[in-house]
């Protein structure tokens, strides 16, 4: 039997006994399947009113309240429409009164990753100053950055950044980035350093223990609301569908990492030889070595050798 999963513009076939077997063997290890995973941390964020709106007041000084209460999902109006985002869209995108938040969830650091956030975060705001009625009653953006990555290689677990000047002046108040350092957030949970509230929110979607879950949450009514999801999820089959995928994909990419290093290492070996045949052509010409004995010392051809001189 196979399940047929669509969403989103994706197609997956997985068969009842693959979803079976991962769902057995995270069981198995008592894990769960992370919110480090697109379709998860999506799903959280969507499926979680509590937590998100605790964690975005947490993150931005913005009201709990004023978010849970004018909450409003915006993910289905911006499609991103350029050829190189094909099929993508923005991880999570809801407004509230007054404010457009955008989050993106990071896994890892790539050349162009900022200007491609950058580029999402300019569609928004271009498209809410055609639909506002001024200027000055346009809401403010705030794109918020989870960087499960070292970034900027800060200290800090959180950075705003705004256009300023040199003097500090704020070019204007109508847009905002945050950067989560996540990385830095599960190192002090490792140590087993106190957290935040905020810090928490943060690092349970790092987490695959359910008895680590268990024991972060306890108590909490927006990490319990977490927690349960993220079980809920874990035994989804559309949602066990996306992680497998996701894993094969992530698997795959790593291979051709890795083949790409051997190949840049044996092409760099190569190249190394080549330019040490072609040096020490060079000082047998000088020496005065006729090019037959160049040619029968270094290997190189009559034609290589005289592309030397």
């Amino acid at each position: 039997m196979l399940y047929i999963l669509q969403k989103g513009g994706i197609t997956l076939a997985i068969t009842k006994k693959r979803l079976e077997e991962i769902v057995n063997e995270l069981r198995r290890k008592g894990e769960i399947v992370p919110a480090t995973y697109d379709c998860i941390f999506k799903a959280i964020m969507r499926n979680c009113p509590k937590y998100r709106a605790d964690t975005t007041s947490n993150l931005t000084d913005v009201s709990k309240g004023l978010i849970l209460n004018t909450y409003k999902e915006m993910n289905t109006e911006y499609v991103i429409d350029n050829v190189l985002e094909k099929g993508k869209v923005s991880d999570v995108l809801f407004e509230v009164k007054g404010y457009v938040f955008n989050y993106e969830f990071n896994n890892r650091k790539w050349d162009g990753l900022i200007e491609r956030n950058d580029a999402y975060l300019g569609k928004v705001k271009n498209d809410l100053i055609r639909r506002a009625k001024s200027y000055a009653s346009m809401p403010k953006v705030i794109q918020i950055n989870i960087n499960n990555f070292y970034c900027f290689l800060s200290k800090e677990n959180l950075l705003e950044f705004k256009s300023r000047d040199k003097y500090g002046i704020v070019e204007s108040d109508k847009w905002g980035k945050i950067y989560v350092n996540l990385k830095l957030i599960r190192e002090k949970y490792d140590r087993g350093l106190e957290l935040t509230k905020l810090e928490k929110e943060l690092v349970i979607l790092t987490l695959t223990k359910v008895d680590e879950i268990d024991v972060l949450a306890e108590g909490d009514e927006e990490l319990m609301e977490v927690a349960n999801e993220l079980k809920r999820l874990t035994n989804d089959a559309y949602t066990i569908g996306l992680y497998d995928e996701e894993e094969e994909r992530r698997r795959v990419e790593n291979s051709i990492k890795i083949t790409a290093r051997k190949q840049g290492v044996k092409q760099g070996i190569k190249q190394g030889a080549k330019q040490r045949e072609k040096s020490i052509a060079k000082n047998l010409l000088k020496d005065g070595f006729p090019i037959s004995k160049v040619c029968e010392y270094t290997g190189l051809s009559e034609n290589q050798i005289a592309r030397l001189v």
